[in-house]
């Protein structure tokens, strides 16, 4: 196959052989077709399909943002050639220190709301981001959706569909232009290619989550010490949700993804979570995969994103050396796929014997990434 043809997305599964796996975790075949027969047809716009945010945005936060400041000077007036004025305190006048400690009082506790309301201000910001990027990736569905034109007929059974539904190829290139390729039965339907809106902007972020996440649990030993007791991931949110991630966002916009009962044995299952909950949200936007390619530093069309460079990823790890990038081929993990799931203190271990240093935290986030983009494909 020439490069101007190679595909470019990852084939998906076969709706069957997703039956056959939820089979043998103890669903009923019947139940397991009926579950991938709704997802197929939800995908396929057969179905309705109800847009929810990923975080969601409250009307008011009144435990945090509600200002508390009350003023507790009140100044007792002097009479002119009457009053004594002094600095102590008397019977009769509380005095200049009296009056000016109250006066620094009432500005520290106006300083004190000021400061709360510009961090409701950047937290309203990051959510608002999530709220525009959530609002962004459905726009990009629903261009999907309205694309081609095809015939909807509702399946006889619930096996019809699985069956029969068209599967995705991916997005080729076809005399210059992108197209999207499906398989129907014996034949192969071709379709216009959808170019998503900031799709790129969106991906960046999405790969990021699980990586900022990493590194929040190794610089916050408490956080990853709630996490080994069994905490659910609604306790962690409610703890420390409004700290800051690193790129505008919040914990809690990062640990969103996941199921609110959900609890994990150690910070490395919850970050292989949300990197599994954010592979599954851009696999549903045609076109993701091939942006992450974007993203990464992919140039030669259809190449495997698990052989890519680490540069683009070293990059974006906030406070990293310069040099990281050639340190870490240097040191033998020049593919994504070599730091995928390597240990933090491997990583800093190995750059430390070429002259480079970073810190543990820094090595979990480029792990964790490297990991997010490998899980793309081989």
């Amino acid at each position: 196959m020439s490069s101007m043809n190679a595909w470019t997305e990852t084939i998906g599964l076969d709706p069957g052989a997703m039956v056959e796996q939820l089979v043998t975790k103890g669903v009923s075949k019947y139940d397991a077709a009926r579950l991938i027969n709704n997802l197929v047809a939800i995908n396929l716009g057969q179905a309705p399909r109800r847009f929810t945010f990923s975080s969601p945005l409250p009307v008011a936060d009144p435990a945090t943002c509600a200002p508390v400041f009350h003023r507790g000077f009140s100044h007792q007036d002097w009479i002119d050639g009457e009053s004594v004025v002094q600095a102590g305190e008397s019977a009769d006048d509380k005095g200049f220190n009296w009056r000016f400690n109250a006066l620094a009082a009432d500005m520290d506790a106006l300083h004190a709301d000021t400061v709360r309301l510009h961090e409701c201000l950047s937290t309203l910001r990051g959510a608002l981001v999530q709220a525009l990027q959530d609002v962004a990736a459905e726009l990009n569905r629903l261009d999907t959706d309205v694309a081609g034109v095809s015939t909807k007929v509702p399946p006889s059974n619930p096996w019809n569909v699985v069956a029969d539904a068209p599967q995705f190829l991916g997005v080729r290139e076809l005399d210059g232009n992108k197209v999207t390729m499906w398989k129907t039965g014996g034949s192969v339907m071709v379709l216009p290619g959808v170019d998503t809106v900031a799709l790129e902007a969106t991906v960046t972020q999405r790969i990021a989550t699980g990586g900022l996440v990493s590194r929040y649990a190794v610089e916050n030993a408490a956080f990853a010490q709630d996490v080994a007791a069994g905490k659910p991931v609604k306790e962690l949110i409610q703890k420390y949700g409004t700290d800051p991630l690193g790129d505008g966002r919040t914990v809690a916009q990062g640990l969103a993804v996941l199921p609110q009962d959900a609890t994990f044995t150690d910070t490395a299952k919850v970050v292989d979570a949300v990197n599994g909950q954010e592979q599954a949200f851009l696999r549903s936007t045609v076109g993701s995969v091939d942006a992450v390619g974007a993203v990464v530093g992919v140039t030669a069309t259809g190449a495997p994103l698990a052989g890519v460079s680490p540069v683009a990823l070293a990059g974006s790890v906030a406070g990293a050396p310069v040099g990281l990038g050639q340190a870490l081929s240097l040191a033998g993990l020049g593919t994504v796929a070599d730091i995928a799931g390597k240990a933090p203190d491997a990583i800093v271990s190995a750059l430390d014997q070429h002259g480079v240093s970073i810190t543990p935290a820094m090595a979990g986030e480029l792990a964790a990434k490297a990991s997010m983009v490998a899980g793309f494909g081989g």
